[in-house]
């Protein structure tokens, strides 16, 4: 009897939780629920004050309003077409500048930008910062991982759809048009594994440079160590997923 009494007690202790619990939670979701209503109030009635003022208003102030907005607008456009251009002659300007340690650096293949680095000076230096030649091409050694590569064309891309594929294919359950196309044309996994390649245009994995030539178009009658010195125009390819490699910034301090 001591026993029945104490497992009625337990499960009555244990219910009582679960309510109160239960009694909680609803008072949070009802909290949550009033606090997002008292925001989309406030919302609804800052837009039911400026239309009041909206209408208040005459035709003079209506006017100075719209004019006041469209110069606002017109100024911001000429500010982003100031700063688009700013961007691009800084580009054309690079072109002609030298590359020092740590310039960035751009792949388009890849989702972020990387450094090119030298990690024995050649000796020369602008700015107290080393300066670089186009034989600062070594992956791994000057070039930098990018972190992730999105080339359809990386074996390592192409492999992680595969496996992606795989995955899919093992766990899913077949439906009727898979039993249909395993009877009378290729098995249904064969028909996933064709669209391997669309799949491997969405997937990335780990960038692992491959590079195997010197930076294009430095500058011939300037040597640095005996190499083209290295500037904002040179260019490199990763074989790796035929990523272009481009110069970004060139590492000398602004100013």
């Amino acid at each position: 009897m001591a026993d029945d009494k104490n497992m009625v007690e337990s499960v009555a202790s244990a219910a009582g939780n679960e309510v109160v619990k239960g009694a909680k939670d609803d008072v949070n979701g009802l909290a949550q629920m009033a606090t997002m209503a008292k925001n989309a109030a406030g919302f609804l009635k800052e837009d039911i004050k400026n239309g009041i003022d909206w209408l208040k208003m005459s035709p003079e102030e209506k006017a100075a309003q719209k004019q006041e907005e469209k110069d606002a607008a017109e100024a911001e456009k000429a500010k982003e077409e100031a700063e688009a251009a700013a961007e691009a002659q800084r580009l054309e300007d690079l072109k002609k500048t030298y590359i020092l340690h740590t310039a960035v650096i751009l792949c388009d293949k890849a989702q972020h930008e990387s450094f090119v680095v030298l990690p024995t000076s050649h000796g020369e230096f602008v700015q107290g910062i080393p300066q670089l030649n186009v034989a600062d091409s070594k992956p791994n050694i000057n070039i930098r991982s990018f972190g992730i590569c999105r080339s359809p064309s990386n074996p390592l891309v192409k492999e992680k759809a595969k496996e992606i594929l795989k995955d899919v294919n093992e766990n899913r359950e077949k439906g009727f048009m898979d039993k249909v196309l395993d009877l009378f044309t290729k098995k249904s996994d064969e028909v996933c594994t064709d669209s391997e390649e669309n799949l491997a245009q969405y997937c990335a994995a780990e960038c692992t440079p491959v590079i195997n030539m010197e930076w294009i178009d430095g500058k011939e009658d300037v040597l640095v160590d005996g190499k083209p010195a290295l500037l904002g125009r040179c260019t490199l390819t990763c074989s790796q997923g035929d990523g272009a490699i481009t110069i970004y910034t060139s590492g000398q301090m602004e100013g």
